[in-house]
């Protein structure tokens, strides 16, 4: 009897080292990354596409809602992503972050429609809008040529998200 409880007393210890050593393994510090490289410019933003002359909304569009992000690689490149929402862009771009400036290589490709984009004069200011709520947040703009529309490069201009009500599906 004694060696019955002795032994079931065992098997527990054991089994709980086992389940501790098998836990303890899935974890390594190496495979963690602790800073995201574009931090500084990832986020929600309200963007608006204008017609080239820089004043009409092109195709009487409006602000969407638009992210910025890190791509997987966690360098200098980000995702430029209106999440399939009428000009419908989603590619890459590198930013310098010593001056906030960006760009795409020409021809980049666009996730979205399958065709390819051309990103130039991007650039992101530091408190630059004041929003409806009287918030300063960042501004962004930049150029796009899409191969769907050769010849023509759209501007797109817009701000940070700052999710509070009155800030929220602002018009142009």
């Amino acid at each position: 009897m004694k060696n019955n409880i002795k032994l079931k007393k065992f098997s527990y210890i054991f089994l709980a080292l086992v389940l501790i050593t098998s836990l303890s393994s899935c974890v390594s510090d190496d495979s963690v990354t602790e800073t995201i490289e574009v931090e500084e410019i990832a986020g929600g933003w309200w963007v608006i596409a204008l017609e080239p002359d820089g004043v009409t909304p092109a195709y009487g569009g409006d602000y969407v809602k638009f992210n910025t992000y890190n791509t997987a690689s966690n360098d200098l490149t980000f995702w430029l992503d209106d999440h399939g929402s009428w000009m419908e862009l989603k590619a890459v771009a590198t930013v310098d972050l010593s001056d906030l400036t960006f760009s795409s290589d020409v021809d980049t490709p666009e996730l979205i429609t399958g065709e390819t984009v051309t990103i130039t004069n991007g650039v992101i200011t530091k408190d630059s809008y004041t929003t409806a709520s009287n918030t300063i947040v960042d501004e962004i703009s930049f150029e796009a040529e899409f191969s769907w529309d050769p010849g023509t490069v759209y501007i797109f201009k817009g701000h940070k998200n700052t999710a509070k009500v009155e800030d929220l599906n602002p018009h142009f």
